[in-house]
């Protein structure tokens, strides 16, 4: 079985409004819109803000007219995700459980040693775009960013993936310059360390 990547591109917003427009006007099409709340922890051994990896734990709550259906994801889900690979996208390895509550696992974290480090709020609205999921979030504490991303089968679909996102960049009218790969919990304790 081929390793399943994340790749995966972020770039800040300034108007939330004026790139869904843009999205629609490029053929996106909007899917559902939720809150996402993000509970990361470290490992008892290791610092993953060291070895770039993470622990998160989301729980998903549908906002206006969506539901969870709509998404596809399940309400809570349990993800490690590894040390990028790669200097200009946010490339990775990803692993996603769906879990039924989020008391257990907590509890079983915290109970083997894993650690609560921060917790990030945001709403997100989701597009299809080409068969690239456009995510446009507005995080709590951290600012307004877009997210596209494809889920690679291999390594050897990581470069096509990565070609398709960065066109989508362009076609967007958006700045490769501007690219951000720092995940939202190295932007939360950039900006809420003092």
């Amino acid at each position: 079985m081929e390793e399943l990547y994340e790749v995966e591109v972020k770039l800040p917003i300034a108007s939330i409004e004026s790139i869904e427009e843009t999205i629609l006007q490029a053929g996106g099409v909007r899917l559902n819109s939720e809150t996402q709340s993000d509970i990361y922890f470290d490992h008892p051994c290791r610092s993953f803000s060291v070895t770039d990896e993470s622990i998160r734990l989301r729980h998903r709550t549908p906002l206006g007219d969506s539901s969870l259906s709509d998404s596809g994801y399940a309400p809570i889900e349990l993800t490690y995700k590894g040390p990028k690979i790669d200097k200009k996208t946010k490339t990775r390895i990803e692993y996603t459980a769906d879990l039924g509550s989020i008391e257990p696992i907590t509890a079983i974290l915290k109970h083997t040693g894993f650690k609560h480090v921060a917790t990030i709020t945001k709403r997100r609205v989701f597009f299809d775009i080409d068969e690239i999921t456009a995510s446009i979030d507005d995080v709590d504490d951290v600012g307004r960013y877009i997210e596209l991303e494809l889920i690679a089968d291999g390594k050897d679909s990581m470069k096509a993936a990565r070609k398709r996102i960065l066109k989508l960049v362009k076609t967007l009218g958006l700045d490769e310059n501007d690219l951000v790969q720092k995940s939202y919990l190295e932007l939360y304790f950039e900006q809420n360390s003092s």
